[in-house]
């Protein structure tokens, strides 16, 4: 009974520190998702994207601020950091500050929303969401349902001088306009650019001590009960055995 003992502990022992590691994993996740939830719906009332975009980059910078008819849009340098590599994306906001159509679903045949930015000297395409195969068949202002927004983003390997033009929901144009783009090649060290959340930023920001702690305790008591009542009932038919 001695090795039963020793090995049945063993055995909690790592299924309990499992049980730990997948619930602080699926906390974290579920709560980057709802923070990313949250701060979405805080830039839509507020129409200021900073806390937004320092939650999802590097370090940042504002281009260009619009309001248009109906919208209003925000554009950003942003610094990606993929694969062990910091790279420059443009990204554009586009925020309804009235009531517009749009896509109830994300796969709405009638929706005609789409960007397209192009090299204004080269004319070389940069994104053309009416071309690329990705965005087929994709309601792409289905995003102000979920979000109260949508947003298009692109990777930009040099200088730039963008043209870019953006279309509603009916297809027709809703704003057009040249924006300068200068690659950064980034180092956390230059003060280039605004930077985004830091660690202990993010931390405090997920809060994942009080997020997580009450699915712990309940994932870790269902554990334990679960566990006395296997190795009590193990111990009594083993013994019930040898009698």
């Amino acid at each position: 009974m001695k090795k039963f003992y020793l090995f049945y502990s063993l055995f909690s022992v790592m299924f309990l520190s499992t049980v730990y590691f997948f619930t602080l994993v699926q906390g974290s996740q579920q709560r980057s998702l709802i923070l990313y939830y949250e701060l979405a719906s805080e830039a839509y009332e507020s129409k200021d994207m900073t806390p937004f975009i320092k939650y999802q980059s590097v370090a940042y910078n504002h281009l260009d601020s619009t309001i248009l008819g109906d919208y209003q849009m925000e554009s950003y340098q942003v610094i990606a950091y993929d694969n062990g590599v910091y790279k420059n994306q443009f990204v554009i906001y586009v925020l309804p500050i009235a009531n517009v159509d749009y896509a109830l679903s994300v796969n709405d045949p009638n929706d005609q929303t789409g960007i397209t930015l192009y090299e204004n000297q080269t004319s070389e395409v940069i994104l053309d969401t009416y071309q690329d195969e990705i965005y087929e068949d994709k309601a792409l202002s289905f995003g102000i349902d979920s979000l109260g927004f949508y947003y298009y983003h692109t990777f930009i390997e040099a200088d730039a001088s963008l043209n870019l033009s953006l279309y509603d929901y009916h297809g027709e144009l809703i704003f057009s306009k040249i924006i300068e783009f200068d690659h950064i090649n980034y180092s956390p060290d230059t003060g280039q650019m605004e930077l985004g959340y830091t660690r202990t930023e993010l931390e405090d920001l997920l809060d994942l001590n009080n997020y997580v702690r009450a699915t712990l305790i309940k994932n870790i008591t269902i554990f334990l009960v679960l566990d006395i009542f296997l190795g009590a009932t193990i111990v009594f038919i083993v013994k019930k055995k040898k009698h």
